[in-house]
């Protein structure tokens, strides 16, 4: 496969670029000016100059001679209202996949996210209904799904097949997000575990969902949708404690009850506070994901496509802490 690649500077993206060069596939990823893309050299990736918000007409000729396209750049709870991100994860999506159809592609994975599910009551899964409320003030929510309604307009137009994967959260090496915060608080003498820590938690390790996208490439399913939600069980404790183990720094765990965060954080939400590090996550939100099961069991993909993670938590967590600590700023702007 020759394979487009957008977000290839981003943590899903370079994982994935990573697996596909291991796999004896070429990529060719589409970077802004300015991007840090030495990992992507480094792998012999073929770079290209543009953004998503460019239209079609400039994107078709660099994908033309591309057999595949992954499309995984997003502005992921980042700052910026609601016009900025519209643009880049709705209508960058229109272009690029407008683009992959012109150029003859024969078939697109793309990125969305279990935050089109809203919020849950329990399980859910790709059978589940997508049209429960979302909250305005969750940009990142409301344009992966928008977003999706855009890939299937494009595939109902172009016949060009479309598979939807949705993560839920992601931690590995090169990442600016959630693992960075993490670390963060690691590194203080005192972490904070939000209720007894044992729950399993909505987080998967980028390299496994690297494993789905090859998977879904080479199944080449139009129309199909798989969540990406749990490679492994992974509780909250486990997940700070194995991070904290790759810093090489282990800070005294104290946790914080249930009932009082839930209250605090409802209290807080009404007050206007924020998520710290998601401004758009709705604070009530994180805390009950934090606090309850992981509610995406993440079985289709795994009983349609075969996905067996080969990476287990306790040494992706620890290589994503030693990369913390060898990098203590993290990635550079993608």
């Amino acid at each position: 496969m020759r394979v487009f690649l957008t977000g290839g500077t981003g943590l899903i993206g370079s994982h994935t670029a990573g697996l596909l060069v291991h796999e004896g596939h070429e990529v060719v990823a589409l970077c802004r000016r300015g991007a840090d893309t030495a990992f992507l050299e480094s792998l012999g990736c073929a770079l290209v100059a543009g953004d998503v918000t460019d239209d079609r007409a400039f994107l078709e000729p660099l994908v033309r001679g591309c057999s595949h396209m992954v499309h995984g750049a997003a502005l992921v709870y980042s700052g910026g209202g609601w016009p900025a991100i519209r643009r880049v994860n709705v209508e960058g999506t229109r272009n690029v996949l407008e683009a992959a159809a012109g150029a003859a592609v024969t078939h697109v994975v793309h990125f969305s996210s279990v935050a089109v599910y809203g919020t849950v009551d329990g399980a859910v899964d790709e059978r589940s209904p997508v049209d429960t409320p979302i909250p305005a003030s969750d940009l990142y929510a409301r344009s992966k799904r928008e977003s999706e309604g855009v890939a299937r307009a494009v595939e109902a137009v172009s016949g060009m097949p479309v598979t939807v994967l949705r993560p839920s959260a992601v931690y590995g090496e090169r990442d600016r997000l959630m693992t960075q915060r993490i670390a963060r608080m690691l590194r203080g003498p005192v972490a904070f575990l939000l209720g007894h820590g044992g729950n399993t938690i909505p987080a998967v390790y980028a390299g496994n969902v690297a494993e789905a996208v090859l998977l879904a490439l080479a199944a080449g399913r139009g129309g199909a949708i798989y969540d990406v939600g749990l490679d492994h069980p992974l509780t909250q404790r486990a997940l700070l404690e194995g991070i904290a183990e790759g810093l090489g720094h282990r800070p005294a765990m104290i946790p914080v009850p249930a009932a009082a965060l839930r209250a605090g954080a409802d209290i807080l939400q009404a007050l206007g506070m924020k998520t710290p590090g998601a401004a758009h996550l709705p604070l009530g939100r994180a805390v009950r994901l934090a606090l309850g099961e992981n509610p995406y069991p993440s079985r289709a993909i795994r009983e349609e496509l075969g996905w067996r993670p080969s990476h287990r938590h306790e040494d992706a967590l620890c290589r994503a802490g030693r990369w913390l600590k060898e990098h203590p700023q993290g990635p550079r702007p993608a």
